[in-house]
């Protein structure tokens, strides 16, 4: 049985604002289309999405309502964790994803996003751009084996 992980990065943002709470920053018009191809390309073709996890800032809900709008996850789950979680923190949540989920779309933030992707991989060159999307494959584990080098990068969307 292969395990299927997309891994996305919110749309394109608001500009950072000293002013302002990183965490209650929007996606930006542009940030808002980008999301919507992605999810319309993704519902067209078909793409099975069991369970939808997402960071809480509102960049990233809003990416995952986009999506989840195209993907109809059974399942969603905000937590808290992914905002300024770092590569190991984002294994420990994939790890602990329930069996039972084939299909996980994980949105995030850079650095890490493109961190995990690139240790599940091995593919040292990955860096996720604003609205960009990993779909990753893994044969014959559970999620509480995924390690380095265990997955295969099979598509980058954006």
């Amino acid at each position: 049985m292969v395990k299927e992980l997309l891994l996305a990065r919110h749309g394109a943002a608001t500009s950072p604002d000293i002013s302002a709470i990183d965490a209650d920053r929007k996606l930006t018009p542009s940030g808002i289309q980008q999301v919507e191809r992605l999810g319309h390309m993704l519902g067209i073709n078909g793409q099975k999405c069991q369970l939808l996890v997402h960071s809480p800032a509102l960049r990233c809900r809003l990416t995952a309502e986009i999506l989840g709008k195209y993907l109809k996850p059974a399942n969603r789950l905000v937590i808290p964790s992914i905002y300024r979680a770092g590569r190991d923190e984002l294994l420990a949540i994939i790890n602990a994803f329930s069996k039972t989920s084939d299909h996980v779309l994980l949105v995030g933030h850079n650095p890490a996003i493109s961190m995990i992707a690139s240790y599940l991989t091995g593919e040292g060159h990955l860096m996720f751009s604003p609205g960009m999307m990993a779909r990753l494959h893994f044969q014959d584990m559970g999620w509480d084996m995924l390690s380095g080098n265990t997955g295969t990068l099979e598509e980058i969307l954006q």
